[in-house]
């Protein structure tokens, strides 16, 4: 224990060691920045976004997936639990209605397309 106590000293006020430290700090907060940018970015374009968590938010802009948004439609619209969608002519998703908590289903005036990623702002 004692020749691991005094290794880990060493290393940790070698110079090298310190300045690379600040540096991937400095770096990490400059992403941090970046993302929470991009995410604000994501939530002025559709306010929606602003009832889900970041989290949450990646996941449904990282997937290819035009179904990926049912898990969150709860949360993001009061009493909506889900969007019923079927198939197209081009293998395309149709959302034709919204679902609510109750299981009552409002079908939509005219079914609206929804293709792969989400292309806000």
């Amino acid at each position: 224990k004692q020749w691991y106590q005094a290794e880990y000293g060493e290393s940790c006020h070698a110079d090298s060691s310190y300045k690379l430290l600040e540096k991937l700090s400095t770096d990490l907060e400059k992403c941090q920045k970046s993302l929470n940018d991009y995410l604000d970015s994501k939530r002025n374009a559709f306010p929606r976004f602003f009832f889900i968590s970041d989290d949450e938010l990646l996941s449904i802009l990282g997937s290819s997936q035009a179904t990926c948004v049912q898990e969150h439609m709860i949360k993001m619209y009061d009493n909506i639990k889900s969007l019923r969608f079927e198939m197209g002519n081009a293998d395309e998703y149709i959302a034709q209605a919204m679902v609510s908590s109750e299981g009552e289903t409002m079908d939509f005036r005219q079914p609206i397309p929804a293709e792969g990623r989400s292309r806000t702002g």
